[in-house]
């Protein structure tokens, strides 16, 4: 009997992975350039400094989505030049402009614009990337994905909107820990740092955020020492602050565990101090 219903999945499989794979379906939509109903986006990356930041890859989907089926169209690409700018433009279809406009009763589907931010070219080593953001999640890929995009201000076509990028650098600091010498060594610690992240006007949505600001954890390893030195990576740039986290024994969830304290702009060769509660 086990032998008949596995030989009926092996040959039902096939049929399923066709019927899955033909629920999704991408197409480019591509202008070569604007008219008067075309919106256009445009801004400048910058990094640490407001240093122009080239080779960032923009990209603008618009989607539909249910429990059953994705449909994607893709709608604009750019690169961020040497200057650190970018422009590009798209059109709305009469049907795509009512769904991202108009309340729709259906809530069984989706239309959103998506922007996405491509960072793979960017030095890993030099800038502060998805990747850094390893004591929560497990990032595979070096972008920042805005599911539910929505440019400044109300969708009008024939708009321009301004989307400005920031991803700062990043340093190696010398943080010391400083406690009453009851760290519990089972626990998992981890160092958060707080910054103004990707797109001016809108948050990522792969990462903790809290008053406009993204958080990236550093996992740490602490011992039960009244004062101990680490390494941290840190985002160098105006309001970059850090504390440390931990997870109890048995819990799951981060809390804060030490005071704030914001990195200095420019390295003075000293050292941070973290005070536990």
């Amino acid at each position: 009997m086990i032998m008949k219903k596995l030989l009926l999945y092996l040959l039902a499989l096939p049929v399923l992975m066709m019927l899955f794979a033909s629920c999704h379906s991408e197409e480019d939509d591509f202008i070569d350039k604007p008219n008067p109903k075309s919106l256009i986006i445009k801004g400048v990356a910058r990094t640490s400094g407001g240093q122009p930041l080239p080779n960032i890859e923009v990209k603008l989907d618009f989607r539909e989505a249910s429990l059953v089926a994705t449909k994607v169209r893709h709608k604009a690409k750019a690169t961020t030049d040497k200057d650190g700018s970018y422009i590009m433009f798209f059109n709305l279809s009469d049907e795509e402009f009512k769904h991202l406009t108009t309340f729709v009763g259906d809530v069984s589907i989706s239309y959103n614009l998506q922007l996405t931010l491509d960072l793979n070219k960017l030095d890993d080593k030099e800038y502060l990337l998805p990747s850094d953001d390893s004591a929560v999640r497990d990032p595979k890929e070096k972008k920042l994905f805005y599911y539910a995009y929505r440019p400044q201000g109300k969708l009008q076509l024939g708009k321009v909107y301004e989307e400005n990028i920031f991803i700062p650098r990043k340093q190696l600091m010398n943080v010391r820990v400083e406690s009453n010498g009851t760290i519990n060594e089972k626990d998992k610690f981890a160092v958060r740092n707080r910054i103004k992240y990707g797109l001016e006007s809108q948050m990522p949505d792969q990462f903790d955020t809290e008053g406009g600001l993204v958080d990236f954890y550093r996992p740490v390893t602490l011992k039960n020492t009244h004062s101990q030195l680490i390494q941290i990576t840190c985002a160098i740039a105006e309001g970059s602050k850090i504390a440390l986290y931990r997870i109890p024994e048995g819990e799951y969830n981060y809390k804060q565990f030490s005071s704030e304290v914001e990195v200095p702009v420019t390295s003075s060769g000293g050292e941070l101090i973290l005070r536990t509660y």
